[in-house]
């Protein structure tokens, strides 16, 4: 009997002061996905079966608001260190983030915004809805706000350079260190502020979103295709994904969806 071409995973949840994340696919050694279910792969890491996939996929569940950060690109990498991280949020949920700075903010506003505990007034806040996507290039200061549920795609890094943390302290009752020179680096001032959209394509990854009811084949690629039901369940060449799990497509088949769900779809 043919074993699947489809992967399901471990889970795999990162705890965190602020709420957790799950690291839905990932090969980065910070925790890196175990392959499950029927196929050749089970029990395998996922750098043992895909060493190069360029991508981490998440969901963010926020019961309190993230910091203030901002992530390094492929050029202010090579002066801050780490590696560079473009992502983008899907909404799951009706939630508020923050993303982008109002026109005019510069160095000197940030800098004196961090010192004086008012930061929030440099951000522009976004009344996300259920389904609508923001692209966050590195570069981009941005924040998860309060209550707020988010699939997030990004290169794979975990480089995060935080800016603001709300006047808030740690589980151990003290400030959280922050990286306010790294930051200054890496913060592009020339970015727009993110707009909602429905879908991305940028150099990294490509992200659309299908509503799923009955059969839709995707042509076979020469990529590995990521798939997570956003709503309502589904199967893919008939290994069932149900509602808010990933699984990743290895290339070269088909991939023959059947149900009825709305259905996150990312390719490197």
């Amino acid at each position: 009997m043919k074993q699947s071409n489809v992967l399901k995973f471990a889970p795999n949840y990162h705890p965190a002061l602020w709420g957790g994340e799950s690291w839905e696919i990932s090969v980065h050694p910070a925790g890196f996905s175990i392959a499950s279910g029927d196929c050749a792969y089970a029990g395998m890491p996922l750098p043992d079966v895909l060493p190069d996939f360029p991508l981490l996929v998440k969901v963010i569940d926020a019961k309190t608001r993230l910091s203030v950060q901002v992530h390094p690109n492929e050029t202010t990498c090579k002066l801050t260190g780490g590696d560079p991280k473009t992502e983008m949020w899907a909404m799951l949920e009706d939630g508020v983030i923050y993303a982008g700075l109002k026109p005019g903010v510069g160095p000197k506003d940030v800098e004196e915004a961090v010192k004086s505990g008012r930061f929030e007034e440099l951000l522009v806040r976004h009344e996300a809805k259920k389904g609508e996507v923001f692209f966050i290039p590195g570069g981009l200061v941005h924040a998860i706000g309060d209550g707020t549920l988010i699939y997030e795609v990004q290169q794979s890094s975990d480089t995060t350079f935080r800016l603001y943390d709300w006047n808030r302290v740690g589980a151990d009752g003290r400030p959280r260190e922050l990286h306010v020179a790294k930051s200054l680096e890496a913060i592009d001032y020339s970015l727009p502020v993110p707009q909602p959209a429905t879908d991305v394509k940028c150099s990294f990854f490509e992200f659309r979103q299908v509503a799923l009811d009955g059969e839709l084949v995707i042509p076979a690629s020469s990529r590995s295709t990521a798939l997570f039901a956003a709503e309502g369940s589904f199967t893919v060449n008939g290994v069932e994904v149900p509602r808010r799990t990933s699984v990743l497509a290895l290339p070269g088949e088909d991939l023959a969806l059947r149900g009825s769900a709305h259905v996150f779809v990312t390719t490197p």
